[in-house]
């Protein structure tokens, strides 16, 4: 009877031994998080993320990009903004904690939740919140095994991988305040507005821009210059680590100003003229940014160039003949302080 009952489960474990098994292969987990002083690196952050994953069977592919905000005064808490992807679809949360290690093990947990496999929930009405993506079927073929987890599509994989790789861009409108030195003969004021657009560490903007009129009298006789114009620069975020909440950057661009020149003096052939000519500057320059929540941001620049095309302007009187009364300096300097929205 012993040899029987032996025999019986030298066989049972022999089958079960010689059973098909799926082996299913880790998810891809891509978690974007910011570096800032006191918070955990983004390493730590991914492979909290992966411990939260390794916890369960049949987990899909997650790509999250993390938007930590540090607290403005003592006393305050950190704030996270979270957007997950996978095949099945894609979330956003918003939270706050004492914390950053807080922050970072709230958003593995999340990564963790958003990679669960789940089919639809069976009530008649679903969570908005939870609606899958509306490409998304679920496939109601028979299972090869009842617990054997199963892939999504390679198409299906292949759109997170996509989407992973894509950069977040942005529109950022904005205003400038600022002065120029070199342009007109004095220091002159500026006021600027225009568009940017972001793509991950990468910027463009396209501005206008006027100049605070001035006089320039010599002897009675002179003008009044003002001027007006555009700029255009692109810039890149610089790989240092963040000072004050700061994300420093450095840009390369120009500026092509018309310079409007009206006589002013006791002659009346003075008075007369009015003559306009263009002004062009290449110029590098470095600055920084700081991010009041999500919606709005502020900005120092600094900017050093020379003059491509530097304009003589000269008058005409009766007594004194022609003389030159203003050119533009060969280098050129500005500074901006920058008030924007993000889109």
């Amino acid at each position: 009877m012993v040899a029987r009952v032996r025999a019986g489960a030298w066989v049972a474990a022999l089958a079960l031994s010689a059973a098909p098994r799926v082996a299913e292969a880790a998810p891809v987990l891509r978690v974007e998080w910011p570096t800032l002083p006191g918070c955990p690196s983004s390493s730590a952050v991914l492979e909290r993320a992966r411990v939260a994953t390794s916890r369960t069977n049949g987990v899909d592919d997650v790509y999250a990009v993390a938007e930590v905000t540090p607290p403005s005064a003592e006393g305050e808490p950190w704030q996270l903004y979270i957007r997950t992807r996978t095949v099945r679809g894609a979330g956003e949360r918003t939270l706050e904690a004492p914390s950053c290690d807080a922050v970072a093990r709230a958003v593995a947990m999340i990564v963790g939740i958003a990679s669960l496999r789940t089919r639809a929930p069976a009530t008649e009405h679903t969570l908005d919140e939870l609606t899958p993506a509306p490409d998304h079927v679920e496939d109601a073929g028979p299972l090869v095994a009842p617990l054997a987890p199963v892939r999504p599509p390679k198409d299906a994989a292949n759109a997170v991988t996509a989407s992973a790789e894509k950069p977040i861009t942005r529109l950022v409108p904005s205003a400038e305040l600022g002065v120029a030195i070199g342009l007109l003969p004095r220091i002159a004021p500026t006021a600027s507005v225009g568009l940017g657009y972001e793509a991950g560490w990468l910027r463009a903007r396209l501005a206008f821009r006027a100049l605070l009129p001035q006089e320039v009298l010599d002897r009675g006789r002179g003008a009044e210059l003002g001027a007006f114009g555009v700029s255009f620069d692109g810039c890149g975020r610089l790989p240092v680590t963040p000072v004050l909440r700061a994300k420093p950057h450095a840009c390369a661009g120009a500026m092509l100003d018309n310079v409007r020149a009206h006589g002013i003096g006791a002659d009346a052939g003075v008075e007369a003229f009015e003559v306009w000519r263009v002004a062009m500057m290449a110029f590098a320059g470095v600055g920084a940014t700081w991010d009041l929540g999500r919606a709005f941001r502020i900005g120092a620049d600094a900017r050093l160039g020379g003059s491509v095309l530097r304009p003589t302007f000269v008058i005409d009187s009766a007594s004194d003949g022609q003389r030159q009364f203003h050119r533009p300096a060969l280098v050129r300097a500005e500074s901006t302080l920058t008030f924007g929205m993000v889109f």
